[in-house]
């Protein structure tokens, strides 16, 4: 299907404006938009216009399309790099945070660029149906959350929303991803009031009490940590006995913010099971359908999506 059939305005100037600004990102949208389903387009029109409305007077189409080609840039940069190199960047926390997290501007565009993968990179979007479709069931009836590392804030807002009764704690270290996160909430037309921001190194401090949550989110995030393992372990412990856990993370998955490097699904799932936790449902998905052993073979992307519960 394409734009043209759709009722999606938002996101049809968005695309618009990406192809003004990439040649390159405008033949690989275009040519993915072509065989998209109508459930997606209804989910972007959505998600743009949310992140639209988060940015205020600065939530124009232009600036969409700006942040994602700009993001796109970085990971090619850091591509480069991992593929000389065989390693990510970085392997210090606070010098990460120093680059990224504490600078309120370049936040800002990272977390809309982040934000616009989850639709434009099918193995992003993936991600996002599995979470919708197979973790959200699971915890409807849901009293108590968490998040750690809100990010762009479409899996909090998410959650949410699919558990009505649901009080939450935002984690994060940025400022940045905590207030936009509170703004993408109200923009769903729900109370931000909800969701708690508790600002901090999780490293260093975790505000949160043992086998009290029914609900965590823990995506995109440990691959960002130094110490990535002992938060993990540390967060079995907060979970109920039939508490639900979404985790993500991925192999060969070169940012400039990207610290603990996975090289395949098996090394995965021996953290998930060190960590004391036990997988109940798993998504992968790889760029260009490439099967998941072809990409541990040649160091390629794999994201990975989890339902867990602690063992």
């Amino acid at each position: 299907m394409t734009l043209s059939e759709h009722n999606a305005p938002n996101l049809t100037r968005v695309v618009e404006a990406i192809g003004s600004k990439s040649p390159f990102q405008k033949k690989s949208s275009n040519q993915y938009l072509s065989t998209a389903d109508a459930r997606f387009f209804e989910f972007a029109e959505g998600w743009v216009s949310r992140l639209m409305a988060a940015l205020g007077d600065q939530g124009t189409p232009d600036k969409l399309a700006e942040a994602y080609v700009w993001y796109t840039k970085l990971i090619r940069i850091e591509e480069l790099y991992f593929a000389k190199e065989k390693k990510y960047r970085f392997e210090n926390f606070d010098e990460v945070n120093e680059r990224v997290y504490s600078r309120d501007d370049y936040m800002v565009d990272y977390v809309v660029g982040l934000g616009m993968t989850q639709l434009f990179w099918p193995n992003h979007y993936g991600i996002v149906r599995f979470f919708l479709d197979t973790f959200i069931p699971t915890v409807r009836a849901a009293k108590r959350g968490a998040e750690v590392g809100v990010g762009h804030g479409l899996f909090h807002s998410q959650l949410l929303a699919g558990a009505p009764e649901i009080e939450t704690h935002m984690l994060d270290i940025s400022p940045t991803s905590l207030a936009f996160t509170h703004k993408v909430i109200e923009a769903m037309g729900m109370d931000k009031d909800r969701a708690t921001p508790v600002l901090g190194d999780i490293q260093k401090q975790m505000p949160v009490e043992d086998e009290s949550l029914d609900a965590l989110l823990f995506g995109e995030a440990i691959e960002h940590l130094q110490e990535g393992e002992k938060v993990f372990s540390q967060l079995a412990t907060k979970m109920k006995p039939d508490g639900r856990c979404f985790f993500t993370t991925a192999a060969n998955a070169p940012a400039e913010d990207h610290i603990l490097l996975f090289r395949g699904v098996g090394e995965i799932r021996d953290v998930i099971d060190a960590c004391g936790w036990s997988i109940l449902e798993e998504f992968t998905a790889t760029l260009g359908d490439m099967s998941v052993e072809q990409a541990e073979r040649e160091n390629q992307n794999i994201n990975y999506a989890a339902v867990l519960a602690k063992k």
